[in-house]
């Protein structure tokens, strides 16, 4: 018996006039970029307002119940830190400092008119096991001298436009803080965010310099911004937060890590316009992928109308039919899905330089991106097969 073969019809009419398969897929692949690149920043939001909580070498954390935002300025006396570290389960308890509204820094390359631009300086006593960064663990020393700190890599460059690949060249570099001289001894990798565009690390004494205004009577380092506990090894970090929460004075949130990320994640997703934005471009990426793609697939149809009224009139069913543009749909989809992707990935790179965001091209966004394709693409054809299936054959001939 001879060997009897099928005809890959869809590949065949999408590919028998290239022409329109790479307007197709130029337009397909147009649908993926605007999705990425609305996904890209989605997350960038989430994961740059995140960044700092996923650096801190810490289990639990206390947070002013008045900081709805970690860009909120809203801090506790430091005592609350002493009660939960003297809490069962708790290994040690630290204080953590920030500042923006106070914290300016000028290039003085240019001259002292150089305008001086916020950004966010944090600061913590160097014997504290604070932040993961091998960067700063390695920098410590340097920040041990008066008036240093650390600038991140990753700060908006028109605004802080410091050599910072040359160590000698940026600790030459003068600039002022808070209009106090600071020389700037290393960098690290953090990056920007919404909030801030850029960072600063020092020492809890050189904060206390910059910033003595946090506290009108004392001591500037008596009100703290984030509180970091770290629990015993083999204690349960949710049942420590209990407990701390049980004992600790009801001006603080008590969150474990994931609570922390997660209300941080809420706030910016729920509470402002940024998450509505860019949900609102995937779905018009994902409505002007659906009009290309229908526009594609009806054509096909309307050209090869007379050869489909053949295969209807010799008694292939509409069953058949709908297998043959869904399968022509799911080939447009990955064909245009392909450099989509490329090109996304290298806007990635270009737009995390250029704004110091965290985009990031993960294996959950790539996923979330192929099945809106899919999704879109077989829409379409399901919406531009109903022409052929209603089709008589009889009245085509």
């Amino acid at each position: 018996m001879p060997l009897i073969t099928r005809t890959p019809l869809a590949w065949k009419n999408l590919t028998h006039d290239w022409r329109r398969l790479a307007v197709a897929v130029a337009g397909i692949g147009f649908a993926v970029l605007l999705m990425f690149t609305q996904v890209g920043f989605q997350n960038a939001l989430f994961d740059s307002q995140v960044k700092l909580i996923d650096d801190l070498e810490g289990d639990v954390f206390l947070v002013s119940r008045a900081k709805y935002t970690l860009a909120a300025e809203k801090r506790f006396p430091i005592e609350l830190i002493n009660q939960a570290r003297a809490c069962p389960g708790v290994l040690d308890a630290f204080p953590l400092y920030s500042e923006l509204t106070l914290s300016r820094l000028k290039n003085l390359q240019q001259g002292s008119s150089r305008k001086a631009y916020p950004i966010r300086s944090i600061g913590f006593h160097l014997e504290d096991q604070i932040l993961r960064s091998p960067e700063i663990k390695a920098q410590l020393p340097k920040l041990r001298a008066s008036n240093t700190a650390l600038i991140d890599v990753r700060s908006k460059p028109e605004n802080f436009d410091f050599p910072l690949e040359d160590p000698q060249a940026l600790a030459a570099a003068p600039a002022e803080l808070a209009d106090r001289r600071v020389t700037l001894v290393g960098t690290f990798d953090m990056g920007a965010d919404f909030a801030h565009d850029g960072n600063l690390v020092m020492s809890a004494e050189n904060f206390a310099n910059y910033f003595p205004q946090r506290q009108a009577f004392g001591d500037p380092l008596a009100v703290v911004d984030l509180g970091i506990v770290r629990v015993q090894g083999g204690a349960d970090a949710d049942a420590v937060r209990d407990t701390i929460d049980q004992i600790v004075d009801d001006q603080v949130f008590v969150f474990t890590r994931s609570q922390f990320r997660n209300q941080e994640i809420k706030f910016w997703d729920d509470s402002t316009p940024i998450g509505i934005v860019f949900n609102a471009g995937k779905i018009i990426g994902f409505v002007v992928g659906m009009v290309i793609c229908y526009q594609v697939i009806y054509s096909d149809i309307a050209d090869h109308m007379p050869e489909f009224a053949t295969l209807k009139a010799m008694g292939y069913s509409a069953g058949y039919f709908l297998r043959l543009i869904v399968a022509e749909a799911l080939l447009l989809s990955i064909i245009g899905y392909v450099p989509g992707l490329a090109v996304s990935a290298a806007l990635y790179g270009v737009l995390a330089d250029a704004t110091g965001l965290l985009l990031r091209m993960t294996p959950q966004s790539m996923a979330l991106v192929l099945g809106l394709t899919i999704a879109m693409c077989i829409a379409s054809g399901l919406l531009a097969v109903r022409k052929l299936l209603a089709a008589d054959p009889a009245s085509l001939f």
